[in-house]
């Protein structure tokens, strides 16, 4: 059998997880075109006066009221469905935040105590206001001082009312981003948190419900969920298995890069006929964003910094026959550490910048769980 190899391995900082709609995949998706659910969807709080399939055709429509995530869940209309082990999720998402507090997205659901999501929100206070795309933690020994956000409002997108969020999860580790075509996506950043293999994910919208949010958090907003996709991290389009088809791709290379330094990635397909081939050699290799470094044949070269951060990499490799295609995706973690002889930026970045002492999405720890948030 002719194996065609195509790779690509990007090392994302900000960047993107690959893109497109990642058809090759699928293992299930909705585009809510039926005036009722599919089966296997469960509805958490249901509140069937502020949701609806019919109301806007092709919609899952949700118009916001207050909810928090939190031990004291209150968030309703949580659509959700079962699913096990990792996946990339997608969604494509008619909401335009403008006061309120607002979310609306993905949401990995374990329980109202532990959870992820990423989705598109507002805030506003003494420090100003926010309209842009964050991620939520919600659970135990998790990093409470981790705020993954991205402005997403008319000075950098021509549609700021049409968003297109994935989540990607590997392991304990979640990755969110978001774009405003559905082809190039822009990654906001990492949270970790160890949620069980077996729970739900879907979709949600709420306003916020702190003591600061006055009127305005009782007006809805609708959300309109245009689209939900499960995708494996890499996955067939289904049929009998072929001899020699592609299982699995795993990624190699350093944890840590200094900064300017060089680190070396390689890629490795791995076969249901016990085989296994370097596919580094046939890579399309790419940095995103190009501020995040250089990256040709394998080569990585990390752009100068003087503070420590954290990059993504990913591969996905996609085998191509006479039956169609298989794509598997992986992912790691990789430092990028200043020189010791380069002087520390103390500056707290944009996150220091964004207004989360009045963030509804992150109320202070309790119990030790971290942050307690809305959906």
């Amino acid at each position: 059998m002719i194996r065609i190899h195509h790779v690509l391995i990007v090392a994302v900082t900000a960047g993107v997880l690959p893109s497109g709609s990642l058809g090759a995949g699928v293992i299930y998706r909705d585009d809510f075109s039926e005036s009722t659910l599919q089966a296997g969807w469960m509805i958490i709080r249901p509140d069937p006066s502020t949701y609806s399939l019919t109301s806007a055709p092709g919609f899952f429509r949700v118009l916001t009221v207050r909810g928090l995530l939190g031990e004291e869940g209150t968030a309703k209309n949580l659509l959700v469905r079962p699913v096990s082990g990792d996946f990339i999720l997608d969604s494509r998402v008619e909401f335009d935040p403008r006061d309120g507090q607002p979310f609306a997205g993905l949401l990995v659901y374990q329980d109202d105590a532990h959870a992820v999501s990423i989705g598109l929100a507002f805030a506003s206070g003494d420090r100003g206001a926010f309209r842009g795309v964050v991620m939520l933690n919600v659970g135990d020994n998790i990093d409470a001082t981790n705020h993954p956000a991205s402005k997403y409002d008319e000075t950098n997108v021509s549609q700021p009312g049409v968003i297109h969020l994935r989540l990607l999860r590997q392991g304990d580790q979640f990755i969110g981003a978001y774009s405003d075509d559905g082809i190039a996506y822009r990654e906001i950043g990492t949270v970790t948190n160890p949620l069980n293999a077996e729970l739900s994910v879907g979709v949600g919208a709420a306003n916020g419900d702190s003591e600061a949010c006055g009127p305005a958090c009782d007006v809805p907003i609708p959300a309109k969920f245009d689209s939900f996709q499960i995708s494996t991290l890499g996955g067939d389009g289904g049929g009998p298995p072929v001899p020699g088809a592609l299982e699995s791709v795993d990624i190699e290379g350093p944890t840590e890069v200094v900064s300017s330094g060089s680190g070396t990635f390689h890629a490795t397909a791995h076969f249901n006929d016990g085989t296994s081939d370097d596919v580094s050699d046939v890579a399309e290799w790419v940095v995103a964003p190009p501020e995040a470094g250089t990256i040709e044949g394998g080569i990585f070269i990390a752009a100068s910094t003087n503070a420590e951060r954290m990059a993504t990499v990913v591969v996905t490799y996609t085998q191509e026959n006479d039956t169609g295609s298989i794509a598997r995706t992986n992912a790691t973690l990789v430092r990028i550490k200043p020189n010791e002889s380069a002087g520390r930026l103390c500056g707290a970045g944009i996150v220091g910048l964004l207004p989360f002492a009045i963030f509804p999405l992150a109320w202070r720890g309790h119990r030790g769980r971290g942050t307690r948030s809305y959906f």
